[in-house]
């Protein structure tokens, strides 16, 4: 049996059993629970949503409901704030995890290539504008580009600045 075979099959049983999960073990009730308690306990639970975020970055849970939960809970203002932070500090932890673990080892690999060496020229000189645009994108994954942005020169105080204003851009 093929990898790719033995991966579909093992992908099919785990949403079998997250699905077999939800029928023996409703969760509504535990999830009007949590609502109910981050409403009425605004401080905690916008910590506990950006602990949650910053979390689900880092280990590549697409986040793209993120924002709208956050307005759920908290309202358009608030929560727009509250999912701004999240969003921009579990960017900023993937990109350092990018940085502190993948760096060294991507950078031999990629080293005499042209096509990258020029990619890396244009970060060194428009960072800020090309992370700013690559957040507006819709077409480049998220989470990946946290990754990919660790192990390229652009410093840690460009990708956090350019990536917070990156997500408040639609909003504006």
């Amino acid at each position: 049996m093929s990898r790719a075979t033995i991966n579909r099959l093992a992908m099919a049983g785990i949403f079998a059993a997250l699905v077999y999960a939800l029928y023996v073990y409703p969760i509504a009730d535990q999830v009007v629970a949590l609502v109910e308690w981050a409403q009425a306990h605004r401080v905690a639970g916008a910590l506990v949503y950006i602990v949650c975020v910053v979390l689900a970055t880092v280990l590549f849970v697409p986040g793209s409901g993120s924002m709208m939960i956050a307005g759920y809970l908290f309202g358009f203002s608030l929560g727009t704030a509250v999912s701004a932070v999240a969003i921009t500090l579990g960017a900023q932890c993937a990109f350092l995890s990018g940085r502190l673990v993948a760096r060294d080892w991507v950078a031999r690999k990629v080293a005499g290539n042209p096509r990258l060496a020029a990619i890396e020229a244009g970060l060194r000189e428009e960072a800020f504008v090309i992370v700013v645009l690559t957040r507006l994108s819709l077409v480049m994954p998220f989470n990946l580009l946290n990754y990919a942005y660790g192990i390229t020169s652009v410093r840690g105080s460009v990708h956090l600045f350019a990536t917070g204003v990156g997500m408040l851009a639609p909003v504006a």
